[in-house]
């Protein structure tokens, strides 16, 4: 499926509407887990709004929407906002606000290799809780959104053995239909000592 043809179910997507995705049924956990998830996180202190994520798999021809909305902290972690998959993503078209920046951006993302992405997350990848070492494959695909329009996209199933799998720059959309005022007010409450002490970091993401 070409770009054009994407942007257009994009669009028919829009404004038909798609079902949010739930979790299938015979989804398991664990080292031999069929279970897989889509997180999206932000770096702490820059909290940002996702006014639409919507996921396609160009090999199955299925498209969902993933509603997400605030995220916040952590930056390389699998704790965000969480969607599950309907199969193995392909292509992303995301767009979020940057309170931080007050600035919109949106992505279009095609992932160059799924089909590896997708076996290298069934890998067993160990990690330690309560005490005890937990195997569980790398079950999180993950977008990290930065200041300046960076995305990174991982697999984990913890931050400590994040695997980076690619890497884009979103660009700025000029977002006139919404009115984020209250909460850039609401978000400059709690970060703004700090935005003023450190600035708003656009690079080394």
């Amino acid at each position: 499926m070409s770009i054009k043809r994407w942007m257009t179910s994009i669009c028919i997507l829009a404004l038909v509407g798609c079902s949010e995705q739930t979790e299938s049924e015979g989804q398991k956990y664990g080292p031999n887990g069929t279970h897989r998830s889509i997180g999206v996180v932000a770096p702490k202190h820059y909290d940002v709004w996702v006014d639409k994520f919507f996921v396609e798999s160009l090999s199955e021809d299925i498209g969902w929407r993933a509603p997400i909305g605030i995220v916040s902290c952590c930056w390389n972690k699998p704790f965000g906002a969480m969607a599950d998959w309907q199969t193995m993503p392909e292509v992303f078209l995301i767009r979020w606000f940057s309170f931080a920046e007050q600035q919109s951006y949106e992505a279009l993302i095609q992932l160059e290799n799924p089909g590896e992405i997708e076996e290298r997350m069934k890998e067993v990848a160990p990690f330690e809780a309560y005490g005890k070492i937990v195997e569980r494959p790398r079950d999180v695909l993950v977008l990290g959104l930065a200041p300046g329009g960076t995305v990174v996209v991982w697999i984990m199933n913890r931050g400590e053995n994040a695997i980076e799998v690619g890497r884009y720059k979103a660009k700025p959309y000029d977002d006139k239909e919404s009115d984020y005022t209250q909460w850039v007010n609401e978000y400059l409450d709690r970060e703004g000592d700090y935005l003023q002490e450190n600035g708003v970091r656009l690079d080394g993401w």
